[in-house]
C-alpha cells in the first residue's frame, strides 16, 4: 500500500471536433460531460482509486476541426513510483479504453491525441469552473 500522493496532471488533447462550430463555454463542458461518463463507468481507475478531479482550463482552434484542450487532473495516484514516461503510456492507454468504449464519441469525430504536459503534487483540490 502506497500513502497517498496527490497530483496534478496538465493535459494537452487535441481532439478533431464533432461539432467545430460549438462556442467555447459548450464545447469546454461536453468534455467536461465526456469526462464524467467515463470516470463513472470506471476509465482511468488505474490511475487512481479514489475520485479524479476534472477541469477544463482552456481551448484553442489547431487546424479546422482540431482543436487543442488544456485539461488538468487532479487525483490521488495509486502508483507514484511510475516515471512520467510511464504514467503518461498508462493515461493514453485509459483514454484509448474510454474511446474503444465510445466514450467521448458526443465531442471527438475520431481518436484525440493526449500529451501529458506536467505532473507536479498538488498542495490543494483546485475549484472547478462553473459549465
Amino acid at each position: 500500500m502506497h500513502p497517498q500522493t496527490t497530483t496534478r496532471y496538465t493535459l494537452y488533447l487535441d481532439i478533431p471536433e464533432r461539432d467545430a462550430a460549438l462556442g467555447e463555454a459548450r464545447a469546454n463542458a461536453l468534455l467536461r460531460s465526456e469526462f464524467a461518463l467515463a470516470l463513472n463507468a470506471s476509465y482511468l481507475s488505474a490511475l487512481s482509486d479514489g475520485d479524479i478531479v476534472v477541469d477544463v482550463q482552456a481551448r484553442e482552434r489547431l487546424q479546422e476541426r482540431i482543436a487543442r484542450y488544456t485539461v488538468l487532473l487532479e487525483l490521488d495516484e495509486s502508483m507514484p513510483e511510475l516515471t512520467d514516461q510511464q504514467t503518461s503510456e498508462l493515461l493514453r492507454r485509459e483514454l484509448q479504453r474510454a474511446l474503444n468504449a465510445s466514450h467521448f464519441i458526443r465531442i471527438a469525430d475520431d481518436d484525440l491525441q493526449v500529451v501529458l504536459v506536467a505532473r507536479e503534487h498538488a498542495d490543494r483540490r483546485f475549484a472547478l469552473r462553473a459549465a
